[in-house]
């Protein structure tokens, strides 16, 4: 194990020429072309002797290096380069390091790491490509690499710990055992065109801390990014930061998947599984309809989604036990597409979830086996109605939903015929009919409120079951009736624990109206028989609070 020193400034690293090469700085050339033991120094003394001025060092060579590292001339706006196109194999336990400045990397010979090997490169842009085929490769400053091949990662660990790791491409789809260890900070970017990042067979990779990878190319027409099926813990985030090119994601698992800056064109054919945040971009060029379903798996709380205007045009899937999702703007589906609620908690913050073209969706709503809760936090959930269930609450069992801050509200605004399942659930809400097309709301369910923004309407119950309400407030206006019934020839029941219900311009048939409450249907409704519990009046002067406290005197107040 010796060290090699480059002399007498501009040569050619070749397999045979001694002359550049001393035993010490400055020395004499002649020493024996470095091998894949020894060391190889370019420093200040590497020029003419007594010149600081720039040179160029050639390497054609085929050998090998155990270390090498490359300063600047001693003169201030001297440069040395590296040119040539051979590779360069770097040895087990040994340092590629870089100046900050004065150093120009033109040659495209691939780094072939054989082992354990730290590069300190400073953020000097290489032309070389890199390829790990075992050990650790530990980065301890920022790395950029604009070789063509990119960065090929067969096997080992590759530390980028709180650094930049820069280069055209990412491979690494193999089964062999691999890891990505990104630190606090650290981050991968990939600058290239066509397939920039690949880990499509993920057998045998792992990753650690927080997992960045940065999608840059404003140049770039068509860009592939292929992540494969990793599980929730080895899960990357990517970001796409710049360019107008057509993206495509192939099927995979991602945990943040940000948009910004993007704004291209996409495909959403392939399905996709998130564990963290999502957020769109703010002005795409198109979303193209798509078949394949984004699963929101996350297993932890608080992640969010941010739609910036987009119509998401593809089937969604909530199914992450114990996870929570923020909606921190309005959410809209495409006009035919499915919202599956399986496991964890939708929040609607305040915000709409609807479904586009509203006269024409045939979008639902529709819960699936599992833990899930709807929180409105005085949002809306926004049911278009085309289709015959938009609110489908096929699977109850563990269903639930919380009012939070404010007043939510389920609004059924078809304009044809529409079914609100409820299966037998309380919904900390308003429910509002909100098109013209009669409403029919099946199982024994409990709301915080039923209301109308249409008129005339029709609301149906299902014969033989009690829906209980908080409050109740649907109401017509003349020769506008809102038509309150059963789906068949028989009763259904509503039920009021206290208080003063006060309607009016109603048509109520069929309909036994109880649980404590005084339920006046208003003296210009019409009593269409068969009915039980109602007062075809108006309801006498006063307030009425829907905690029962009801006031019906005048109020004298004295200082």
């Amino acid at each position: 194990m010796a060290n090699r020193y480059w002399v007498g400034g501009t040569g050619t690293w070749s397999d045979v020429n001694t002359t550049n090469w001393s035993a010490t700085s400055g020395g004499a050339g002649g020493a024996s072309v470095p091998t894949n033991v020894d060391t190889v120094i370019f420093d200040t003394n590497s020029n003419i002797a007594g010149s600081g001025a720039s040179y160029t060092c050639t390497r054609t060579a085929t050998g090998t290096a155990l270390s090498m590292s490359l300063d600047k001339p001693s003169a201030t706006s001297a440069t040395v380069t590296l040119a040539g196109s051979t590779t360069f194999n770097l040895q087990t336990g040994g340092t590629l390091t870089v100046a900050a400045t004065g150093v120009v990397w033109t040659n495209t010979g691939v780094l072939a790491v054989q082992g354990s090997h730290t590069f300190n490169t400073n953020g000097v842009s290489l032309a070389s490509a890199v390829t790990l085929n075992a050990g650790t490769l530990t980065v301890s400053s920022n790395f950029v690499s604009t070789g063509a091949s990119g960065f090929s990662f067969t096997a080992g660990t590759l530390d980028i710990t709180n650094v930049s790791f820069t280069c055209l491409t990412f491979s690494s789809s193999n089964t062999s055992t691999r890891s990505i260890a990104f630190g606090t900070t650290g981050q991968i970017t990939v600058t290239g065109s066509g397939t920039v990042w690949d880990t499509g067979v993920v057998t045998g990779l792992t990753t650690s801390g927080t997992q960045v990878v940065n999608v840059t190319n404003a140049t770039a027409t068509a860009t592939t990014v292929t992540v494969g099926a990793l599980n929730e813990a080895n899960s990357i985030s990517f970001n796409f930061t710049a360019g107008t090119y057509a993206l495509t994601l192939t099927a995979g698992s991602w945990r943040n998947l940000n948009f910004t800056g993007w704004a291209g064109t996409f495909s959403a054919d392939n399905p996709h599984t998130i564990y963290g945040n999502l957020t769109m971009a703010v002005t795409p060029a198109s979303y193209t309809f798509g078949t394949g379903t984004w699963t929101f798996a996350a297993t932890s709380t608080g992640k969010t989604i941010t739609s910036n205007g987009q119509t998401m045009n593809w089937p969604i899937t909530f199914d992450g036990i114990g996870g929570s999702w923020i909606l921190q703007d309005t959410f809209t589906l495409g006009p035919i597409r499915t919202l599956t609620h399986s496991n964890g908690t939708i929040d609607l913050n305040g915000k709409t979830l609807t479904w586009a073209a509203a006269d024409t969706a045939t979008g639902s709503y529709t819960t699936a086996a599992g833990t899930k809760n709807l929180t409105f936090n005085g949002g809306n959930l926004g049911c278009p109605g085309g289709s015959a269930t938009p609110f489908n609450n096929v699977a109850p069992t563990g269903f639930t939903t919380t009012a939070g801050t404010g007043s939510g509200t389920i609004s059924m605004t078809g304009a044809t015929a529409k079914t609100f399942v409820g299966g037998g659930s309380t919904f900390r809400c308003t429910l509002n009919q909100g098109g013209a097309g009669t409403l029919t709301i099946t199982g024994s369910n409990t709301f915080d409120n039923i209301t109308n923004t249409v008129q005339p309407a029709s609301i149906l119950f299902t014969a033989g079951t009690t829906t209980t309400f908080n409050n109740f407030n649907l109401r017509g206006t003349s020769g506008n009736l809102i038509t309150i019934g059963s789906d068949t020839a028989a009763s259904h029941t509503l039920s009021k624990v206290s208080g003063i219900v006060s309607g009016n311009f109603l048509s109520i048939s069929r309909s036994t109206a109880t649980g404590g409450a005084t339920w006046y249907a208003g003296a210009n409704s019409t009593d269409g028989l068969n009915n039980t519990g109602w007062l075809f009046s108006n309801a006498p002067p006063g307030l009425s609070f829907g905690n029962g406290l009801t006031i019906t005197g005048g109020i004298t107040y004295s200082a």
